[in-house]
């Protein structure tokens, strides 16, 4: 029995959202979970979250499991749980579904930086601080994930492999991604690894033997079909 997974990122609705929605058109098959990993709307505009959400059910009718984006913003995320609770938002948590039988943990964060944008820095008090936490807080929740589920996804926001920032401008990688995160996905081997955020980058990569995916719509321009090891090597290398 495989994963039943589909993914994107980074519709920044309004913005990518009319693209969005005709590209769901395309895809056959029923995932188990469609798997948002963050940006899904544009500058906090919690209302544009809800066409997002209408397509995915319309399409597929399947539970929407998602992260919160740099675009969401934080003090958004009351509300969009509240407006959206038919989504599970996981924003430094786990949680289980049975996808026919099969267990399947999904650890949901926004993800950590190894260098916080200017932005950030001038904003957000011990940014650094509460990205280290953050690695930490993944590394449990990946842990005890793999003594509950059959497979385990990890869901992150912000890029979780160096490969995959191929075609954004090196000089911001660590604007982008988190080198621990990497560690921690070659060290506990979740099943896969989903991210978005970089939308100029590559969209597949191994880690450890474990097949981490850049999700990022404007990069991918459809949602993705998540597998496992052997089928991403399959689809992507052959």
């Amino acid at each position: 029995m495989s994963l039943q997974l589909l993914a994107s990122s980074d519709m920044h609705s309004p913005e990518y959202l009319n693209d969005f929605i005709r590209s769901l058109t395309s895809v056959t098959g029923r995932p188990c979970l469609f798997l948002l990993a963050g940006d899904i709307v544009d500058r906090g505009n919690v209302a544009m979250a809800e066409p997002v959400m209408k397509a995915i059910e319309e399409r597929f009718g399947s539970k929407i499991v998602a992260t919160f984006g740099n675009d969401e913003f934080q003090d958004r995320w009351d509300e969009l749980r509240r407006r959206y609770p038919q989504v599970d938002w996981l924003a430094d948590e786990l949680k289980v579904y049975d996808c026919g039988g099969l267990r399947v943990a999904v650890v949901g964060t926004p993800g950590a930086l190894d260098r916080p944008t200017r932005w950030q820095e001038a904003h957000i008090k011990g940014i650094e601080e509460i990205y280290m936490k953050r690695v930490e807080v993944v590394r449990e929740l990946l842990t005890r994930a793999k003594s509950e589920a059959d497979r385990v996804v990890l869901l992150s926001h912000y890029a979780l492999a160096k490969a995959n920032l191929k075609g954004e401008d090196p000089r911001f990688y660590s604007n982008l991604y988190s080198s621990r995160m990497e560690r921690l996905i070659a060290e506990l081997r979740p099943t896969v690894a989903v991210h978005g955020h970089a939308h100029k980058g590559s969209r597949f990569t191994i880690v450890g033997g474990v097949p981490v995916y850049n999700v990022a719509f404007p990069l991918n321009r459809s949602p993705v079909w998540v597998k496992e090891v052997r089928a991403g090597l399959e689809a992507f290398f052959s």
